[in-house]
């Protein structure tokens, strides 16, 4: 069995250090696992980490075909070199690179998984672009894998492929570390006081919090003003850096560092302080693929407002575990916001316990390393 290569590829090295830290290192166990990814980030961190090797492959991200020849080509002196039986590609660009490069060189199994859709959001020559990349990928690919339902159903509604599609577990691509991300954990208890302290909340102020790149899919617009329409006991905390390739509008940017009561904490590699300080999280978002944000929230036991849209809603049931809005909607959020505001201390306890036991049921981190392993053995078609 460990015979088999696994080559698992991610544009940027961020991926493999956050959302799948640890996954290569049980895949290890089974497959001989290799990564690639551009080399302009934490590499060598990860190569130890893992225990695994680390190739450096550049990849642009953006539309940029002469670079993408150049990435090609790379990754396919790469695929001569690993002669992988499997490859699998996360995130769209490193799709494109690793599932034509891998076509070329006839890997037995190549696939890869549509996290974020980029393409729904998008209008004109650009949308009808990034299709036909994604139907390119699809090609390319013998196993096609959507993160979550919303994006099956995506894929589906857009003929971006024919090929039969299965989502694995209950979705996402990582799992939650459950001991990590747990509610009663006192170190990270007295760091939130301390935080909340620092930023001048008071205990019977209700604190949202915000966490992801300040992009502007990421509906901070509609969050800033439906922020602004909530009673003045009321604070955000805003976890993220300020996203170079889709900032957010200069009066957004400008309303979250101003504010009074908004609290912009940048780039956090532990976010758990934040998220231990806050009574309920809020994500705005236009498009997301299954975000991982809902789910470490969920973990430590604090519900959620979210847009209804792919992902989100296969995580959040309104009223159970948190809230769900209406996307681009400013009203639609701020009720939503209004709703978890006015919610008695004790059903929000109870709501974050429901949260919680729905992550433990469906998203264990352990388990979902399992499905990985059990998938490419399947696709290897391996007892």
């Amino acid at each position: 069995m460990k015979e088999a290569t696994l080559l698992i590829v991610t544009t940027v090295p961020e991926t493999l250090m956050t959302i799948l830290a640890h996954q290569p290192k049980f895949l290890n166990h089974s497959f001989k696992v290799h990564l690639a990814c551009s080399a302009d980030g934490p590499v060598d961190r990860i190569a130890v980490r893992e225990a695994v090797p680390v190739h450096p492959v550049a990849m642009k991200r953006g539309i940029s075909p002469f670079a993408d020849v150049i990435s090609i080509l790379s990754m396919c002196r790469l695929l001569r070199k690993l002669k992988p039986s499997v490859v699998q590609s996360y995130t769209p660009k490193a799709g494109l690179v690793t599932m034509i490069a891998a076509f070329l060189c006839r890997v037995p199994v190549r696939i890869h998984t549509f996290t974020g859709l980029i393409f729904p959001t998008q209008t004109g020559f650009k949308k009808t672009l990034l299709i036909n990349v994604d139907r390119l990928i699809c090609v390319c690919a013998t196993t096609v894998v959507p993160e979550g339902l919303g994006v099956k159903k995506d894929l589906l509604a857009y003929r971006v492929t024919k090929k039969q599609m299965s989502v694995i577990g209950h979705g996402n691509i990582a799992g939650v570390d459950l001991d990590f991300f747990r509610p009663d954990n006192q170190f990270v208890i007295t760091n939130s006081k301390a935080l909340k302290e620092s930023l001048g909340i008071m205990d019977d102020e209700f604190v949202f919090c915000f966490i992801g790149r300040l992009n502007r899919d990421k509906g901070l617009k509609e969050l800033g003003q439906a922020f602004l329409r909530l009673p003045v006991h009321t604070h955000l905390i805003v976890v993220g850096g300020l996203d170079s390739e889709a900032p957010i509008d200069a009066e957004t940017f400008a309303l979250l560092k101003q504010h009074p009561r908004i609290h912009t904490l940048g780039f956090q590699e532990d976010i758990r302080d934040a998220l231990a300080a806050s009574d309920a999280l809020v994500l705005s978002s236009y498009r997301e693929g299954f975000p991982n944000v809902v789910l470490q929230a969920c973990a430590m036991g604090i519900p959620a407002v979210v847009t209804d849209i792919s992902g989100c809603n296969e995580i959040i049931e309104s009223g159970m575990n948190g809230w769900l809005a209406q996307p681009r909607d400013v009203t639609s959020l701020t009720s939503a916001m209004m709703q978890a505001v006015e919610t008695p201390h004790d059903r929000m306890t109870e709501m974050g316990t429901s949260a919680r036991a729905r992550i433990v049921e469906r998203f264990d981190r352990t388990a979902h390393w399992e499905r990985m392993q059990n998938f490419y053995l399947q696709e290897l078609d391996i007892d």
